[in-house]
């Protein structure tokens, strides 16, 4: 199993985002994403590997790393048409699908060391009715390189 950093698995996991059409990667910190309202049009996203905690009960040998969990948030927000707003809030859950179909599907673009697990999706309309700002989560189990 290939060790990977926390910030090679937000990276991995960004670019494989990022393919999806008219996904955009936000410059926002990954903890103020969606404070903003200065999004322009188009669906933005960020990244947040938000914890990583180690799965055994003793120290990992450095040629081998140490097996970790990282709770991973996919955030994104989702403009409303306001003539069809019924319609894109569905093209905004059909977007959630969409990003939890490419973390779980294994293909040769994805390293094999990332073992992913869906949790759980929570999203909300803005006080205005102008944006979904959602968030998906994940569990990542991989390995943390220890040298």
């Amino acid at each position: 199993m290939a060790a990977k950093t926390v910030r090679q698995l937000r990276e991995d996991v960004t670019t494989r985002i990022a393919t999806l059409a008219g996904w955009k990667e936000s410059r926002v910190a990954p903890d103020n994403f969606g404070r903003d309202a200065d999004l322009s049009s188009g669906t933005w996203f960020v990244v947040h590997v938000a914890e990583t905690q180690d799965l055994r009960a003793y120290r990992g040998k450095p040629a081998e790393g140490t097996l970790v969990e990282s709770t991973l948030i996919v955030r994104y927000s989702w403009r409303l048409a306001p003539k069809d707003m019924a319609g894109t809030y569905d093209a905004a859950l059909d977007g959630e699908q969409a990003v939890i179909n490419k973390l779980m599907v294994y293909d040769a673009t994805w390293p094999l060391s990332y073992k992913v697990q869906f949790v759980r999706v929570t999203r909300e309309t803005n006080d205005v009715g102008e944006w979904v700002v959602g968030a998906v989560e994940f569990r990542v189990v991989h390995t943390l390189p220890l040298q």
